[in-house]
């Protein structure tokens, strides 16, 4: 992790969706301590995930995101009963990518906080396992 890689064009990409109140802040820690991840990630950041409808997932598969990592504030969301929602909206996603011959495993919903780089950076790496595997 300590080198930089060159962007592969083929590469599967990845979304992480992240939020301004805790996991985004987990992405600067990252930055901040100069540790690498591979460069076919795209991060958003958003007040929270839960604004999105179920099939904005779909639709980013659709796109050509091979995998999505939703890095939620979980009970800490300052949102009064958003992660709840959000965690039964990925739920129902689950079930329409099953239909669809979707792996579930391409779609993450984690937990990651303000100060939790190596959480940040393990996410980052599982996703990319996953992703490298469905496209050999």
């Amino acid at each position: 992790m300590s080198t930089v890689e060159s962007p592969d064009t083929n590469a599967p990409k990845i979304l992480i969706i992240t939020t301004i109140a805790s996991s985004y802040t987990g992405a600067n820690t990252v930055g901040q301590a100069r540790a690498q991840y591979a460069p076919n990630t795209y991060i958003m950041r958003v007040p929270d995930p839960v604004m999105f409808p179920e099939d904005f997932y779909l639709r980013c598969f659709e796109k050509g995101f091979s995998g999505i990592i939703i890095m939620s504030s979980g009970s800490d969301c300052p949102y009064e009963g958003a992660y709840g929602r959000l965690s039964a909206r990925v739920g129902r996603v689950y079930l329409t990518m099953r239909e669809k011959g979707i792996p579930t495993n391409r779609l993450k919903l984690t937990t990651v906080c303000t100060v939790c780089k190596h959480a940040f950076l393990k996410e980052i790496d599982d996703m990319q396992k996953v992703v490298r595997e469905q496209a050999a």
